[in-house]
C-alpha cells in the first residue's frame, strides 16, 4: 500500500506551520507535524524527522516505519552516522532549497530513495567491510564485541547500544572494558582510532565523544 501522508515530526516551530502549507500545496497530499513523543503511525505514511529536535534514541523510536526521511541534516559525516543506526529512505540538508525538499519527498512517496551516490558508495563499502571482519577472529575480540566496537565507531552511546542489541547498560560496560583490554586502548577514542586502522570501519570525520 502507498504512502500518502506525511508525518514531520519536529518541535513547534514558527516556521512549522508555513512549511506544512508549503509541503500540502506543492505535493497534493496530507501533511502533518507531530512531537517526537506521538503514537506511532497505523496507516502508511512518510515520516520526515527534524534531526535537529531529535536524538537518535528518539528518532530510532520510528525506525520501523517503512519510509522515514532525515531533515535538516548539516554534513554529509552526519548524514553516514545516522544512516548507520536507521535504514532512512532519504536524507534532506539543512540548505537544501524547498524545491528539492518537496521533490524528494514526492520521490519517497513513490518508493524511490533520495540518497547521493557518495553516501550510497560508502555505506556499500562500510557493510563489505563488516561482512569480511564477522568471520576473521581480531585480538581475540568476540562476534558480540566487534558488533560494539562498530557501534561505538558509529558513535552510539551506551544507552543507544543497550537499546539497539537489547541489552542492560551494565552488560554494554562489561562488554567494553573486556573490549579495551584486549585491544590495549583505555576510552572510546582510542577504541575508535583502532577499529579505523585495523577492521576499516567508517569513522566519521567530525567525531564526539560520548559517555564511557
Amino acid at each position: 500500500m502507498t504512502a500518502t501522508r506525511v508525518l514531520f515530526v519536529t518541535s513547534p516551530l514558527p516556521q512549522t506551520e508555513l512549511f506544512v502549507e508549503y509541503l500540502q500545496e506543492t505535493l497534493k497530499c496530507v501533511v502533518e507535524a507531530c512531537h517526537h513523543e506521538a503514537p506511532l503511525p497505523s496507516s502508511p505514511c512518510l515520516v520526515l524527522i527534524d534531526s535537529t529536535q531529535c536524538s537518535l534514541a528518539q528518532m530510532m523510536r520510528w525506525s520501523h516505519i517503512d519510509k522515514i526521511a532525515a531533515f535538516n541534516v548539516e554534513h554529509e559525516d552526519d548524514a553516514i552516522s545516522l544512516l548507520l543506526n536507521i535504514p532512512f529512505s532519504g536524507i534532506f540538508y539543512r540548505q537544501d532549497s524547498l524545491e528539492q525538499i518537496s521533490k524528494g519527498i514526492g520521490k519517497i512517496l513513490e518508493n524511490e530513495n533520495w540518497l547521493t551516490r557518495n553516501i550510497m558508495q560508502t555505506l556499500i563499502r562500510h557493510y563489505r567491510q563488516q561482512q569480511q571482519i564477522a568471520f576473521q577472529p581480531v585480538m581475540g575480540l568476540t562476534q558480540r564485541e566487534l558488533e560494539i566496537l562498530s557501534l561505538i565507531a558509529s558513535q552510539q552511546s551506551n544507552a543507544d547500544i543497550a537499546h539497539r542489541l537489547m541489552l542492560s547498560q551494565h552488560t554494554v560496560k562489561s562488554h567494553l572494558y573486556n573490549i579495551f583490554r584486549k585491544i590495549r586502548v583505555h576510552n572510546r577514542h582510542q577504541a575508535i582510532q583502532w577499529a579505523h586502522e585495523h577492521l576499516n570501519l567508517y569513522i566519521p570525520k567530525r567525531t564526539t565523544e560520548p559517555e564511557s
